[in-house]
């Protein structure tokens, strides 16, 4: 009887040990990767210490079983679970951190000379940036209450997990706040707004005759229906691949094995059938955008596209913070990894506010902002050319419907509202509905008068 039990304990423990290692065991190098990634970025890029990314960043399941090692002098962080599947992410200049798969075969880096004074906004020619606001068109109290209410009262990352806000009206930056840990100086993880800039990029491409919306046979791979699939359609996330875009504790889904466990972010994608007739169905697909950042690379040298969000949007408006990142084979990851301060973050919200032109430079068309602004047909109103759409109020109840955005994972916002002359930034660690942005939104508009009708999109 003993033996049976014994017996049956064991038979148990296997069964427990092989389920778990079959559900978790492949999460592993995607969660060390995660984290070493993290962790690089934000050590190098941020300047954070090490115990604050732990905490804040890294601090849920199962990034807490990991264990990092940061080589301040090489410039590196590798990061392992119980000593498994260790992955190493390096620091490369102005490609930010590099998450390498196996061995550095490619040796990406940028150094690039630029300028560490601040660039300011085109109202602060004359006003200068310590100069007060101007309160005649706006009631800075209860603004500042509004701002208050978007943070946890401890200014930490307890429940609603707002690192930064910035407010700017007609180009000056009317408020701010940042949490405890942040400044005004702390480069950010953007996540997906990263999406617009990518989109910016090939705004500019667009601009000067190197691509145009309607271009299909995009990849020689694409030999069977995909050749149908247009830049437009790419743009506008209609392109009818079978990606998912899913991110679960349980299982590696194509976002997260593009994203943290593969040497390039093209190859996946890429090889991804048709599930919908191209631009007949919309879906959400980080994918996507990284075959937009592949096709741009395309049509440049190497240099010149490492150069190009830097010499083309960056320098122009004085995001001098600002650093793209590129996967291990120099393809820039346009989906999700983009670093910059929030004021930066406004800046390039501000850009678009100014229908594309920065001090009388038309960094890009107002075409491309018009057409960012228009709803992809299957969207229901709710996205544009890689920004978000409030078309109809379906998003957000409370704001006006000309009101488009960036987004990105764990409520990082740039809101652009042209009927009230805002930009809005809002960056943190909880969307939501822990974080309640349509109510946000709402508080800070009640500051102010809107300037025209509403701009009809």
């Amino acid at each position: 009887m003993i033996k049976k039990i014994l017996l049956g304990i064991l038979v148990i423990l296997i069964g427990g040990f092989s389920y778990a290692y079959l559900t978790y065991f492949p999460q592993i190098p995607a969660a060390n990767g995660y984290v070493a990634k993290t962790m690089c970025s934000c050590t190098f890029i941020s300047g954070r210490s090490q115990e604050s990314i732990q905490n804040e960043d890294l601090g849920e399941s199962p990034f807490h079983l990991t264990s990092t090692e940061i080589d301040h002098e090489n410039q590196s962080v590798t990061t392992s679970m119980y000593g498994m599947a260790p992955r190493t992410a390096v620091f490369r200049g102005d490609v930010g951190c590099i998450l390498l798969d196996g061995d550095d075969n490619h040796k990406i880096s940028l150094a690039l000379n630029r300028s560490t004074k601040a660039n300011i906004l085109p109202s602060f020619q004359k006003r200068g940036l310590d100069t007060p606001p101007d309160s005649s068109e706006a009631n800075l109290t209860q603004l500042e209450q509004a701002i208050q209410n978007a943070f946890d009262p401890s200014l930490r990352m307890d429940s609603i997990k707002t690192r930064a806000v910035v407010v700017m009206h007609k180009g000056q930056v009317i408020a701010e706040k940042y949490a405890e840990g942040i400044d005004a100086d702390t480069e950010i993880l953007g996540w997906s707004m990263t999406k617009s800039i990518t989109s910016t990029m090939v705004g500019i491409l667009v601009k000067n005759g190197l691509m145009n919306l309607e271009d299909n046979n995009l990849f020689p791979e694409w030999t069977d229906e995909r050749k149908d699939i247009s830049l437009k359609d790419l743009l506008q996330m209609q392109s009818g691949l079978d990606f998912v875009e899913e991110y679960s504790r349980t299982r590696l889904s194509d976002v997260t094995k593009m994203l943290f466990t593969s040497e390039n972010v093209f190859d996946l994608p890429v090889a991804k059938e048709l599930k919908y007739p191209p631009g007949t169905h919309w879906y959400y697909s980080s994918g996507t955008t990284n075959l937009l950042s592949k096709l741009v690379k395309k049509k440049l040298s190497e240099e010149a596209y490492l150069r190009l969000p830097y010499d083309s949007i960056f320098n122009p408006i004085g995001m001098n913070t600002a650093i793209m990142e590129t996967d291990e084979t120099g393809i820039y990851i346009g989906s999700s990894f983009c670093y910059a301060t929030p004021r930066d973050w406004a800046k390039f919200g501000q850009l678009y506010l100014q229908q594309g032109n920065w001090n009388g430079h038309q960094v890009i068309d107002t075409s491309w902002v018009d057409f960012v602004r228009t709803p992809a047909a299957h969207s229901k109103g709710n996205y544009g050319g890689q920004f978000w759409l409030n078309v109809n109020k379906s998003r957000l109840k409370d704001a006006p419907e000309d009101l488009y955005s960036c987004n990105g994972h764990l409520g990082q916002y740039v809101l652009i509202i042209p009927s009230y002359d805002l930009v809005i930034v809002r960056m943190g660690l909880a969307s939501p509905p822990i974080f309640d942005l349509n109510k946000f939104v709402k508080e800070v508009l009640d500051c102010f008068d809107p300037i025209s009708k509403e701009a009809e999109i």
